[in-house]
């Protein structure tokens, strides 16, 4: 099977960011391993933000497109929180919360296109599927807002904004390479029990993470990147 160029680079940025992502889920105490994995799981993600939007745009694929964005959105403003300082607010905060805004308004605009359609989808997605995206953008921007309403974060606030932010590109991903691509696996492979297995792995280490960074002083063993 040969892919066009920028599907190729697609498929490899992604493959990238699996792996940096996992060993970055694993590595959290050990500073330099983790930091490495992430810088190359941000660059990854990234730039399977940026050919999907490509893609998307040229096949007319309005959630993959959008989606795009999301990544984009999410991996930038996670990595700005925890390379920022405490309490502080800029311009990159504001215009991400807008980009954030905008994202999840078009979900749920292509969310009722969807509904409203005569066949019930829009490019081959149901409206649950807008809704769902929606909702995360909308939670991700309300957080924003009180962000900035707040005047910034604390240490442990940001690690969490830094943890979550990362944790669902990663599930977005996972999820779209292991079962969104399931035909591209020898067929021994090919089954939802054995594909479904790294997708449920991000999200047990994204909770597992998660639970720790809100309810212990996880963060206190934890150096700045």
């Amino acid at each position: 099977m040969i892919f066009p160029p920028i599907v190729l680079i697609h498929f490899i940025a992604g493959s990238i960011a699996i792996i940096a992502g996992f060993t970055a889920l694993i590595f959290p105490k050990k500073p330099s391993v983790h930091r490495f994995a992430g810088n190359i799981f941000l660059v990854s993600m990234l730039m399977l933000g940026m050919t999907s939007i490509y893609v998307a745009y040229t096949r007319t694929i309005m959630l993959s497109l959008i989606n795009g964005v999301f990544i984009c959105y999410l991996i930038s403003t996670s990595w700005m929180a925890i390379k920022q300082k405490p309490k502080i607010i800029g311009y990159f905060e504001k215009i991400s919360a807008f980009v954030g805004g905008t994202v999840a308004l078009m979900l749920f605009k292509f969310g009722l296109q969807a509904a409203h359609s005569d066949i019930g989808k829009l490019n081959g997605f149901g409206p649950e599927v807008f809704y769902f995206f929606a909702t995360i953008a909308t939670i991700a921007v309300i957080f924003d807002i009180k962000m900035i309403l707040s005047g910034g974060l604390t240490r442990p606030q940001l690690i969490v904004r830094h943890l979550w932010r990362m944790c669902f590109p990663m599930f977005m991903a996972t999820a779209a390479f292991f079962l969104g691509q399931a035909k591209l696996f020898p067929d021994p492979l090919r089954k939802i029990e054995l594909l479904a297995i790294p997708v449920v792995l991000v999200m047990l280490f994204s909770g597992y993470w998660l639970f720790r960074s809100l309810f212990t002083k996880f963060h206190k063993n934890l150096n700045p990147a």
